[in-house]
Parts: C-alpha cells; sequence; structure tokens
C-alpha cells in the first residue's frame, strides 16, 4: 500500500487515500495521533477524506438524526486536537481548500500549521527540522525531516531523489539514531532527479558513514518501493541487507 508511517502512538508522517485502511485492517488505531507531518500533498502521500471524516456531527451523539444525516459521515469517537504540518503547498490543498475543517474548533479538532524549510519547531516532547527536497521542479514542493524525540534522532526522507547544498548540509550536520529513505525506482539504471534507487540510496547511505552521521550498525530502512522496479519483498530484501539496508513492508514494526 502507499507509505505512511507512525511514530510511537500519537504521530503520523503522511495521510494517504488508503493509510486508514491500512492502519484498520492492521490493527492500529489514529484515535490518539496528535501530530501529522505531512512531506507533499500528493495523493499517495495527503489526502482530504480521512482528515474530513474528523467531523463531529452537531450537537452531542445522541443530538437529532437530521443533524447527523447532514454530515457525509460524522464520528463519535472522541478525539484530541491534531496539529497538521506542512509547506505552503500542502496548506493550499488543505487549509486553504477546506478552511472549516482546520478552524480549530471542536468540531473537526483540527488545525494547519505551516513549516519552513531549515527552521527547527520545538514542541513539548518532539522536535522537528523540515528540509526541502527535490522531488518536483516546484522548489519546496516537498519535505523531509530531521525527527527528535527522546534522545533519539530520526531522519525520515520521502519523497526525494536529492537535496540542493544548503538542505544536505542542515542533514549532514546531524548523527541520525536511523534513517527512513524512500527506494522508489530500486532496480532501475534511469536518471531520475526526483526519486532514488538502489545506487542512489547506497551513494547516501556511504556519504551519511562517510561523515559520522550514522555507524555501520545504524537502521537504515528502505520504503515508497515502486513494483515497477522493485523485485518482490522476498527477493529484494536479503539483496539489500547486503549492503546495509532493511527493506520496509506494510505493518512493520521497528525500534531505533
Amino acid at each position: 500500500m502507499n507509505t505512511g508511517t507512525m511514530i510511537d502512538s500519537d504521530i503520523l508522517l503522511d495521510m494517504n487515500s488508503c493509510g486508514f485502511y491500512t492502519a484498520a485492517r492492521l490493527g492500529v488505531s489514529l484515535t490518539g495521533v496528535t501530530r501529522l507531518l505531512v512531506t507533499h500533498p500528493h495523493p499517495d502521500h495527503l489526502t482530504i477524506e480521512p482528515l474530513a471524516w474528523r467531523q463531529e456531527a452537531a450537537g452531542a451523539a445522541d443530538a437529532a438524526a437530521d443533524a447527523q444525516r447532514a454530515m457525509i459521515s460524522p464520528r463519535f469517537t472522541r478525539l484530541p486536537m491534531l496539529t497538521v504540518y506542512g509547506n505552503r503547498f500542502a496548506r493550499e490543498a488543505l487549509a486553504d481548500a477546506h478552511p472549516a475543517l482546520f478552524d480549530g474548533s471542536a468540531r473537526a479538532q483540527m488545525r494547519f500549521q505551516e513549516i519552513r524549510e531549515g527552521e527547527r519547531v520545538e514542541l513539548d516532547d518532539l522536535a522537528f527540522t523540515p528540509v526541502r527536497a527535490n522531488h518536483t521542479p516546484q522548489r519546496g514542493f516537498a519535505h523531509s525531516y530531521i525527527l527528535e524525540r527522546g534522545g533519539k534522532t530520526l531522519l525520515y526522507a520521502l519523497d526525494t531523489g536529492g537535496y540542493d547544498p544548503d538542505m544536505l548540509a542542515l542533514i549532514l550536520a546531524r548523527r541520525y539514531d536511523g534513517v527512513v529513505m524512500e527506494g522508489t525506482f530500486g532496480l532501475s539504471r534511469a536518471p531520475s532527479g526526483d526519486h532514488m534507487n538502489r545506487e542512489k540510496n547506497a551513494a547516501f547511505r556511504n556519504l551519511l558513514l562517510e561523515r559520522g552521521c550514522i555507524g555501520a550498525d545504524t537502521p537504515f530502512f528502505l520504503t515508497h518501493l515502486c513494483p515497477h522496479w522493485t523485485p518482490p519483498h522476498d527477493l529484494y530484501a536479503p539483496m539489500m541487507a547486503k549492503e546495509g539496508f532493511t527493506v520496509a513492508y506494510d505493518g512493520m514494526v521497528a525500534e531505533i
């Protein structure tokens, strides 16, 4: 299915069109999520529908049926406030297009916060730095994240074919306890500026090793794998394990 990631039980990275169903199939509850970090607004990473489902029927849960029928899909579960973090393109797709959903009211329990590349966001128990990713000709359309929590630092790098020098400098200035990177084009040798393949994955990992950003045993996960260029998991996983990578799969749980 399309890639999405949960950190602990309260942070999501992307909410795509199948993320809600994947979580339900795997028995993963999304009711405790308080922060959603959006990499970019392509539909395999972000869609409005499951966020619109957060709307509550007018009044209490036992309000008049007419009020409930007025909703496309009212919820009855109590939810915490959700803050959605994303760039201006994500804002245009969400908060600008559906402002009522992101006004912070109890109706949807949701608000939007725009990120700015290189600017570290510090919250109570979480800090993250957005890193501009090279994914489309539109500068700033996609972002990776450097996340810090509980004394651990994670680099989450979807979708990107690489980084400009200023953003690469931000990445290389840190040491990581884990890396999650896209490997969309797998064994393809066709050049691409908007995605990674096996060779580019290996080159990026080697760069992190050379700069002391990771160690030889630092977990390095590959995800966002396209079946047109990536062999099935049972073939690709052992192949990439020899090069220091762990190939992800739906429902994978990892600890760093």
